[in-house]
């Protein structure tokens, strides 16, 4: 069996969670492969060679900036890809219903689950497997990947909460599907699984396989109304906040008056405008039986 591996997913976390991995692989007598990414980019170069090669399922071992690198790489391919989720927000695992930072029961299902086609988002040529955003979605994910000690949930609190100080508010271009309007917002978010941001239910009626994307907007808001309702957006019951707004389509724009840094999968990518499309059944991911 073939790993791609990221011992820094978790802020460096994942050494011990791919050692585990390996271990319980040996434990096993399952023959294996591990191959370590050592730069930005490197999970797709090694995808890419695998499925050249002819291997029909590969594991990663990795955090959702990983998994997405991998995505990109097996695009076009019959490869099924097996998920040890071992990141910080693991939101990709979250909507599939997959363990997390739980190396034994993950390793168990990506040998022996199901397959399922997915589909992903493009975006400027990069494909995405959990969202791409703009504004405050996009200020989070700047602090929550700066240096620090912190893990976890705990990354995505004070990130939320360094963002906070510049939250404000912007002009978009929002077209969906063709049809276009002009709206203010703190953020927008487009959306192919139903978590962001490390388990918040932004897009609670996402679905992966169903050929749309989901676009959430959330309007121009107060610091003080944003923090009272992020119980809600952890629980996915804040669509009927006036300020929240949530539409599916198969191709997105949004434009900005001036550019805007663009999250994608968790990291930053390039900047605004923003143009999404859906490309359905796009990748093999083995899930749980159940």
């Amino acid at each position: 069996m073939k790993v791609i591996a990221n011992p820094e997913a978790g802020r460096g976390r994942g050494a011990r969670q791919v050692a585990q991995l390996r271990q319980w692989m040996e434990e096993r007598s399952i023959e294996h492969e591990f191959l370590i990414t050592e730069r930005a980019g490197h999970a797709t170069e090694l995808a890419s060679r695998l499925a050249s090669s002819g291997t029909t399922r590969v594991i990663v071992a990795g955090g959702d900036g990983t998994i997405s690198e991998v995505v990109n790489g097996l695009i076009g391919t019959e490869v099924e890809m097996g998920i040890v989720s071992i990141g910080t927000g693991n939101d990709l695992a979250r909507t599939l219903n997959l363990p997390y930072n739980d190396v034994a029961r993950a390793a168990d299902i990506a040998l022996a689950g199901r397959v399922r086609l997915i589909d992903v988002g493009r975006e400027h040529g990069r494909f995405f497997v959990s969202s791409v955003g703009l504004g405050f979605a996009s200020d989070v994910v700047e602090q929550s990947n700066r240096p620090g000690w912190l893990t976890g949930s705990a990354i995505f609190f004070v990130a939320v909460h360094r963002a906070l100080r510049k939250l404000r508010t912007i002009r978009i271009a929002l077209e969906l599907d063709g049809a276009a309007r002009e709206l203010d917002c703190v953020s927008v978010l487009v959306q192919n699984t139903a978590y962001t941001g490390g388990g918040l239910r932004i897009a609670p009626g996402a679905s992966m396989d169903d050929g749309l994307l989901d676009v959430a907007i959330i309007g121009p808001i107060g610091k003080l109304d944003l923090v009272a309702n992020f119980p809600r957006l952890y629980r996915g019951t804040h669509s009927d906040h006036p300020q929240f707004a949530l539409y599916r389509a198969r191709r997105v724009r949004v434009e900005t008056a001036a550019p805007l840094p663009k999250m994608l999968d968790g990291d930053i990518w390039g900047s605004s405008p923003l143009e999404a499309e859906v490309v359905t059944q796009a990748v093999k991911v083995v899930v749980d039986h159940e």
